[in-house]
C-alpha cells in the first residue's frame, strides 16, 4: 500500500514537473536563438510572463463559433497530460498509469490535439484558419510515414512499443545502444523532433503569410483559451525531448526507486540533458537556413530514408 501510494506521488509529481519546466526549456531555446542571431532577445522567463499575461486577460469568441471552439483548449491541454502519464519522465520503473498505453498512443493523443486545433481554424470560416489547418495537415501527411518508420524500428529493436521496455532493451544491452539502426532511428526522431517544434524544415511560426501556419490555426484565440493553447505547445516540444532523451538517445540519470533524493536527481538531469539538446536544436536552426516552403518534402524525404535504414540494417544485421 505505501509502494503504490508513493508510486502515486511520483505520477503526481511528474505532471507537474512537465507542467512547470516545459515553458523553461521553450524559453531557454528562443533566448539562445536570439543570441546567436547577435540580438538580446526576450528573458528565458518570457513564456510565463506570457502566460500570466494571458490568463488574466478576457475571452473573446468570434460570432459564429460553436463548441469545438471553446472545447479545443481544453482537449488540447488534457491531450498532453495523458501524454505525461505514459512516458518515463522521472523513473526509469514504471508508474501507476505507466501501461495505459504505448508510444502508438501516445501518437494518437498527439494528433487528436492537432485535429481539434484543426476542426477549431476551420470552424469560423475565416481564410487565415483554413490556410492555416490545410498547410498543417499536408505537413503531417509528410511527416507520419516517417513517425510510423521510427516506431517500426523501435519495436523491431525492443520487441515492444512501450516506452519503458524500450528504455530497459537499450540500458542493459550496449552492443545494441550502438548499433547503427538505433543511430539512423535516432536521427530520424531527431529530424521529426525540429519539424515538430517548428525548428525545421520552415518557419511555421511566423506571422508572414507565405508559411505562417501555427498562428493561422490560432489566430482567433485569445485569454485563457490562447493560454492554454500555448501551454499545450510547450508541453509537447517537452514530452518530444522526453522520448527522444530518456527513451531513445540516454536514458540514464532517472530514478530507480522511490526515494526523494533519486527523484530530485532525475529532475536535474532531465533539465541539464534538455537544455543541451535545446542549445544544439538552436544552433541548428540559426546556422542553417530554412527551406521555401514548397520545398519541405525534401527534408521529410530525407527523414524517411533514415527510417527504412534503420529498419534495413536491423534486419540485415540482426541487431
Amino acid at each position: 500500500m505505501n509502494i503504490y501510494l508513493n508510486s502515486t506521488i511520483f505520477q503526481i509529481f511528474q505532471v507537474i514537473v512537465v507542467l512547470a519546466f516545459s515553458p523553461f526549456i521553450a524559453g531557454f531555446i528562443s533566448k539562445m536563438e536570439e543570441i546567436f542571431e547577435g540580438r538580446r532577445g526576450p528573458s528565458v522567463f518570457q513564456p510565463y510572463y506570457d502566460l500570466h499575461k494571458l490568463f488574466h486577460k478576457e475571452i473573446l469568441v468570434p460570432s459564429g463559433a460553436s463548441f469545438i471552439f471553446g472545447l479545443t483548449p481544453f482537449v488540447s491541454f488534457v491531450a498532453m497530460v495523458l501524454i505525461t502519464l505514459l512516458l518515463p519522465v522521472l523513473t526509469i520503473y514504471p508508474l501507476p498509469l505507466g501501461f495505459m498505453g504505448d508510444m502508438l498512443a501516445g501518437a494518437f493523443l498527439f494528433s487528436l490535439s492537432s485535429f481539434f486545433i484543426n476542426l477549431a481554424s476551420l470552424d469560423l470560416g475565416t481564410s487565415y484558419g483554413g490556410l492555416g489547418s490545410s498547410r498543417a495537415t499536408l505537413l503531417a501527411i509528410l511527416s507520419e510515414p516517417t513517425l510510423i518508420l521510427v516506431f517500426v524500428g523501435v519495436a523491431l529493436i525492443a520487441k515492444s512499443t512501450l516506452p519503458y521496455v524500450m528504455l530497459h532493451v537499450i540500458v542493459s544491452s550496449m552492443p545494441l545502444y550502438f548499433s547503427s539502426s538505433h543511430f539512423l532511428i535516432i536521427a530520424a526522431f531527431f529530424m521529426l523532433f525540429l519539424a515538430d517544434t517548428d525548428r525545421r524544415p520552415i518557419n511555421a511560426s511566423t506571422h508572414v503569410e507565405m508559411s505562417m501556419i501555427e498562428e493561422a490555426r490560432i489566430l482567433e484565440y485569445s485569454g485563457p483559451y490562447l493560454a492554454f493553447l500555448k501551454w499545450s505547445g510547450y508541453m509537447k516540444q517537452f514530452l518530444l525531448l522526453v522520448i527522444f532523451l530518456n527513451v531513445l538517445v540516454f536514458p540514464w540519470g532517472l530514478s530507480v526507486n522511490h526515494s526523494p533524493i533519486g527523484l530530485i536527481i532525475a529532475v536535474v538531469s532531465l533539465i541539464i540533458k534538455m537544455l543541451i539538446v535545446g542549445f544544439i536544436a538552436a544552433v541548428i536552426d540559426t546556422a542553417i537556413s530554412r527551406l521555401r516552403f514548397f520545398r519541405y518534402q525534401e527534408y521529410f524525404s530525407a527523414a524517411f530514408v533514415l527510417g527504412v535504414l534503420a529498419i534495413m540494417t536491423f534486419q540485415y544485421k540482426g541487431f
